[in-house]
């Protein structure tokens, strides 16, 4: 069971995969053996918000004014690999994140649309290893997680063209954050009748941070995340619908030289709250294996300043148990 499939994501507000992966049976699976899976994320992030609210062109224009850069698009596309071992109470995840990122971006040239620049990147994003423990409960439904992300994604993009074409992309906007951070969490699980029901909650930290072209100071927010959810057990073991919420807080990026403010206010333009419902369903097909899919639909989206959010996000994917 891929518990250990928490966000990938950088510190942005909406970048990244926010969707928990215990789906199977809503809960931590600690059947002994391996497990493979391989899943794909979608994520356009095109819509103009400000705070809680769409970002209307009168707002927009004063923050150009202002000289804040005004963004276009973040299209991001991620293949996970991952490998689960579970023996008895413990368990241990690798995770392989393989991410294919293009950026638009209109700069901060007065009028909007004199200056444009784009970049394309496509590599191994940031690793984790992450285990679990589940003896916190006799029956072994409650339990802890403990984990690393390795800074192992590319962190040296440039734009490709336009204005900015040469010069560093954003440090936000690079696939690997440059830093090793440590993931701690705990969850818990249950039954009620044909529902089973988890609830997970997790906090990424960054202990150190390398130096990266262009990207010197920078440091990503914590982020916090709180993941729920249900699953159907009525139509028996081959169907089983499901209903996820998914909550994101993550921190202000830091960093003197790489963190953008908003000229207005000074707020850092990096971070903010999210929260998605996510219905999915998970089909048995045999011999072991299940293939999965979700769509996230954002119900409340907070972000510092002026930021690219996503309609949706969607996220479909294979398993197999051994």
């Amino acid at each position: 069971m891929s518990l250990f499939a928490l966000n990938n994501a950088n510190a942005c507000a909406a970048c990244g995969d926010t969707l928990s992966r215990d789906f199977e049976s809503q809960g931590i699976s600690s059947k002994p053996g391996f497990t493979t899976d391989v899943s794909y994320n979608y994520l356009n992030q095109n819509k103009q918000r400000y705070g809680t609210g769409s970002a209307p062109s009168t707002l927009i224009n004063s923050q150009l004014a202002a000289g804040q850069e005004v963004e276009d698009y973040t299209k991001t596309q991620t293949v996970t690999a991952s490998l689960i071992y579970n023996d008895d109470a413990w368990g241990v995840s690798v995770q392989l994140p393989y991410v294919m990122r293009s950026h638009g971006t209109y700069g901060n040239t007065v009028p909007l649309g004199s200056s444009y620049s784009t970049s394309s990147d496509t590599s191994i994003g940031d690793i984790r290893v992450v285990g679990r423990y589940s003896g916190l409960s006799d029956d072994k439904t409650s339990g802890f997680i403990a984990g690393i992300k390795f800074p192992t994604g590319n962190t040296n993009k440039n734009f490709d063209t336009g204005t900015n074409a040469g010069q560093a992309l954003d440090a936000g906007l690079q696939i690997g954050t440059g830093s090793t951070d440590i993931i701690l969490g705990g969850y818990t699980t249950g039954l009620v009748h044909t529902y089973g029901w988890f609830l997970q909650g997790t906090v990424q930290h960054a202990v150190a941070t390398k130096q990266a072209l262009g990207n010197l100071d920078y440091r990503p927010g914590d982020s916090y995340a709180l993941n729920t959810g249900i699953r159907y057990a009525g139509f028996g073991a081959k169907v089983s619908p499901m209903l996820q919420l998914n909550i994101i807080k993550r921190q202000a990026d830091t960093g003197a030289a790489t963190v953008p403010l908003d000229p207005l206010t000074n707020v850092p333009v990096s971070g903010g709250t999210l929260a998605y419902l996510a219905p999915g369903v998970s089909v048995r097909v045999g011999g072991g294996a299940s293939v999965y899919g979700f769509v996230q639909i954002p119900i409340y989206q907070n972000v510092n300043s002026l930021q690219l959010t996503p309609s949706y996000s969607l996220t479909m994917g294979m398993r197999q148990s051994f």
